[in-house]
């Protein structure tokens, strides 16, 4: 099983842009620092200018811990399909 919970984000559009993952304390620590985002180079960015957007928007209540919740095969496929499309949807 993995460790991580893995989320795609959509920011009110149609189609997944990005994907997140947390530790599968998730939500007891969701908001305290412990969400990455995927990155175009395969990596995993905790940074505040890589999560904040989607921290602000889980504050608003626009983003739902348990309906944007999607499995790591989902994940993984999703960022399979971005990059061997070459086009990336979201910030790089």
């Amino acid at each position: 099983m993995s460790d991580y919970k893995y989320f795609a984000a959509n920011y009110a559009i149609s189609s997944i842009i990005e994907i997140f993952r947390s530790v599968t304390d998730a939500p007891k620590d969701f908001g305290l620092g412990v969400v990455w985002r995927a990155k175009r180079d395969g990596s995993w960015s905790d940074s505040e200018a890589d999560v904040g957007p989607l921290l602000d928007s889980w504050m608003r209540g626009d983003f739902d811990l348990v309906d944007n919740e999607i499995t790591e095969e989902q994940a993984n496929g999703y960022l399979r399909e971005w990059h061997a499309s070459g086009s990336w949807p979201g910030r790089d």
